[in-house]
């Protein structure tokens, strides 16, 4: 039998009918059907040709799929908007800039921005051969004649020349700001390394950060870029980093009528205050633009070293750091999970993810709360007990899985070692243990491509090397098109309107030149998009 209210089946005419292709719906009721019908914008029947062909009339527009997919629209829940201010900077990652020696060559060769800052972005040792170091004496070296600010593409780590640092008032006696830390040599003075937000917002009014149209274009053409990949709604998992309740302004004014994605966020808590100043709660907004999370740190990034961990890294001492004591964490949490916040940590180290789950484990001791969905975000280094106990608090992560990718073997040869690294991302094992899981992009550590984080999921294939990163941790196609889909649509507040093709939803769809459940595994980040839809309107294609 089709799905189908008795008034629309009787009543009403489709402005839209697909048949002709393969329709995954992500209904574990009906996974697949042979055809869907659209009128005003929403899914209204699912099912067999016959059963849905009452609903054509005159007016509606019949769409063969010639063969091709149909499926839910994509949907990255998480990434970050206010990474649109580094357009411009010269991009020495991994993939443009190969080796150290092309990373010193494309940094003496940026030309200034107009502030007259040599800005570069994606820089990554871990990854680049020779895993070229950079600090205030080397960049002195490569750029003498002006301010120089040297971004790691995980976006917690920048590395400043000796003029960034005098521009920025930064010497031997400046204490560090609250979580965050200037790294000093065995003299006391800065080494040029700057470690997570708070460490880089010194530097902030010399930089020629984008505003008003300027940096609502930027945002509107990450939105249309992200149509063209298939996605129909994204995940905001940092609103506020830049310019605090102005970001949200910004992000008002381009989310209108011709948006070509849903977009749903979680606000900075260090602005926590001025959010409640301005008013804004729990599901401010409508189905297009609704907040309803709360964002904190508890550390930073594995591949540069500082996300915290049980046991040091390869070959060192160190283990990381918080970036709050976990006292202070558990404050935040509680706070926001006390004024009905849906909250993200981001945890990456084990130790980090042990803090992170103390604290939402107090909150959640001291006021109960059904279907919360906190979330940790990235969730790296998993453990089989991490998974029990976020089972048991109702708890999903979402996963970078293109760390496996990019990331994967210096986790295990050159960071965490193999026993570690066989942690990393752990799929398989969180939908054993009962998890909902997501898997996300992290714009722009990664780029913005859904079907790659299926394959990356379905393969585990490490770019270096070619190998398999924990073959155990591999999950099915079907799997990982939930994690980008309604899974992930669940863990965005947003599975009552969009992520499955079900009627009464939006007719949030995307069409694929092939079936991904269908092709070579290696194969599905090559699948075409062939057109975007949102509400039934074509948004791409």
């Amino acid at each position: 039998m089709s799905e189908a209210t008795d008034s629309q089946a009787t009543h009403q005419h489709a402005d839209l009918f697909f048949s002709g292709g393969t329709i995954l719906t992500m209904d574990a009721q009906r996974p697949r059907a042979e055809a869907v019908a659209v009128g005003h914008g929403r899914i209204l029947a699912v099912g067999s040709i016959e059963e849905l062909s009452s609903l054509i009339g005159a007016g509606t527009e019949q769409v063969d799929l010639e063969g091709r997919a149909l499926l839910p629209g994509l949907i990255d829940p998480h990434m970050h908007s206010s990474m649109v201010q580094l357009a411009d900077w010269a991009d020495v990652s991994p993939m443009t800039c190969p080796t150290a020696d092309d990373v010193f060559i494309a940094l003496r060769e940026a030309i200034p921005a107009s502030t007259g800052w040599v800005l570069a972005q994606q820089f990554d040792p871990s990854i680049t051969a020779g895993h070229p170091m950079l600090d205030r004496h080397e960049l002195d070296r490569l750029v003498p004649h002006a301010p120089a600010l040297v971004l790691e593409s995980n976006g917690h780590i920048a590395y400043a020349n000796s003029a960034a640092l005098a521009r920025a008032g930064i010497d031997r006696n400046t204490a560090d700001p609250p979580a965050g830390r200037y790294t000093r040599d065995a003299q006391g003075e800065p080494t040029g390394r700057l470690e997570e937000s708070s460490a880089l917002a010194a530097f902030g009014a010399g930089l020629p950060f984008a505003t008003g149209e300027a940096l609502a274009g930027r945002i509107r053409d990450l939105l249309w870029q992200a149509a063209s990949q298939g996605v129909t709604l994204l995940h905001d998992c940092g609103i506020g980093s830049i310019d605090g309740t102005s970001d949200l302004d910004v992000l008002r004014t381009v989310l209108d009528d011709d948006s070509p994605v849903r977009y749903r966020g979680m606000l900075v808590s260090s602005c926590y205050d001025d959010w409640m100043a301005k008013g804004i709660r729990p599901g401010d907004g409508d189905d297009l633009f609704r907040v309803d999370g709360i964002k904190a740190w508890s550390d930073g990034s594995n591949q540069a070293g500082t996300g915290f961990q049980r046991k040091p890294y390869l070959g060192q001492t160190s283990r990381g750091a918080l970036n709050h004591s976990p006292a202070e964490l558990a404050a935040v949490v509680s706070r926001a999970h006390r004024d009905g916040w849906q909250i993200g940590v981001h945890a990456n180290g084990d130790a980090a993810i042990d803090t992170t789950l103390e604290a939402f484990e107090q909150a959640l001791a001291s006021d109960p709360r059904p279907d919360h969905r906190h979330r940790i975000e990235h969730c790296s280094l998993t453990r089989p007990e991490h998974i029990a106990r976020m089972a048991a608090a109702g708890i999903s992560p979402s996963f970078l899985i293109g760390h496996v990718r990019w990331w994967g073997r210096a986790f295990r040869e050159r960071l965490l070692g193999p026993e570690r690294a066989d942690f990393y991302d752990p799929c398989a094992s969180a939908l054993a243990g009962g998890l909902r899981i997501s898997l996300h992009s992290d714009w722009n550590v990664t780029p913005l491509e859904p079907l790659r984080y299926v394959q990356d999921a379905v393969t585990r294939i490490m770019a270096e090397g070619g190998e398999v990163l924990n073959p155990g941790e591999r999950i099915s196609v079907e799997a990982a098109l939930r994690a980008v889909t309604i899974d992930a649509a669940w863990q965005c507040r947003a599975d009552d309107v969009t992520g499955s093709i079900e009627v009464g939803k939006y007719a949030d769809l995307v069409v694929l030149d092939q079936d991904p459940t269908a092709v070579d595994p290696t194969r599905i980040q090559d699948i075409a998009v062939v057109q975007t839809r949102l509400a039934g309107a074509v948004r791409f294609g």
